[in-house]
């Protein structure tokens, strides 16, 4: 797709959504006396900013500031007129995070009833400078994957058998898949896939009372478990999960060691999801299944 057509595409769709999200709450917050604010007020919409962020996720820029200055502002800016600073447009972006949080979650995908969910680190730094680190000085926790030992924060997906992603979740290092996984699957029906770090009964028995069966590997030490034959086949290819985890890290550069700001971060890492969710990955399950 042209860059340009996709600016035009993006911009309609998250405008459309800011809209009907301002008649939505329109009359239903809270008003009273506020702080007023120093300097020049933001000539830049809502959906503008969500616009500039999700695009940069999508582009191959690794270094927001050289798309800003050096891509935005040069060839861009007939179509955003009242562009700011780049100082100042990092000072803006932390307010679009709960309206791009929102829009990522309701562009999710369909409900098919087949669904995959696992987890990935998102490490701040260099595990030899935990000790002295600052940004995440107070959120980042110490965690374990099968590749070994990270300090930082935890990215738990579900996606459906399309490769679509349904819904996400941030948390501490520490944090286990199987404390997560109950909060990421409820309301979901039919069957999920997870590996050996979703193993556990009492998690099993909950999902299974609303209508979820969860379906892993089993340990040497376990208990043989009778499934049927579609059901190996799904666990099969619950490599899909991994291939879109590969590719939020690759493609769209989800997280990286050099955050200067919590909130900016955290902008950035919804920024690449909901840019996953308007464009994700063609996959399915079913159609390899039709292979064998």
């Amino acid at each position: 797709m042209d860059i340009t057509h996709q600016l035009i595409s993006i911009f309609c769709e998250i405008d459309d959504f800011c809209k009907e999200l301002d008649n939505y709450f329109s009359g239903k917050l809270l008003t009273g006396p506020t702080k007023s604010q120093r300097g020049p007020e933001c000539r830049l919409s809502i959906s503008e900013i969500m616009t500039i962020l999700i695009l940069f996720q999508s582009t191959r820029f690794r270094d927001f500031k050289n798309f800003y200055q050096g891509f935005v502002s040069r060839y861009w800016h007939d179509y955003f007129p009242s562009l700011p600073s780049y100082a100042r447009f990092i000072v803006l972006m932390k307010r679009v995070i709960f309206p791009m949080t929102l829009f990522t979650q309701i562009k999710g995908g369909k409900r098919t009833g087949i669904y995959y969910i696992d987890s990935s680190c998102l490490p701040v730094c260099h595990l030899k400078r935990s000790k002295r680190h600052k940004t995440f000085d107070e959120i980042a926790e110490y965690g374990r994957t099968s590749v070994g030992w990270f300090f930082g924060l935890k990215l738990h997906i579900v996606i459906n058998d399309r490769g679509e992603l349904l819904t996400f979740k941030v948390t501490r290092g520490h944090r286990s898949d199987c404390q997560e996984a109950q909060s990421l699957l409820t309301m979901l029906e039919g069957l999920a896939f997870g590996d050996k770090g979703y193993i556990s009964k009492k998690l099993f028995d909950s999902l299974f009372q609303q209508g979820l069966k969860l379906i892993t590997r089993q340990r040497k030490n376990m208990k043989e478990v009778t499934r049927t034959a579609y059901e190996k086949q799904l666990l099969d290819q619950r490599g899909i999960i991994e291939t879109v985890i590969g590719h939020l890290k690759h493609h769209y550069h989800v997280w990286h060691t050099r955050h200067r700001s919590v909130i900016n971060a955290m902008t950035h890492l919804i920024a690449a999801l909901a840019a996953y969710a308007i464009e994700p990955l063609k996959l399915s399950a079913i159609q390899l299944l039709t292979a064998y």
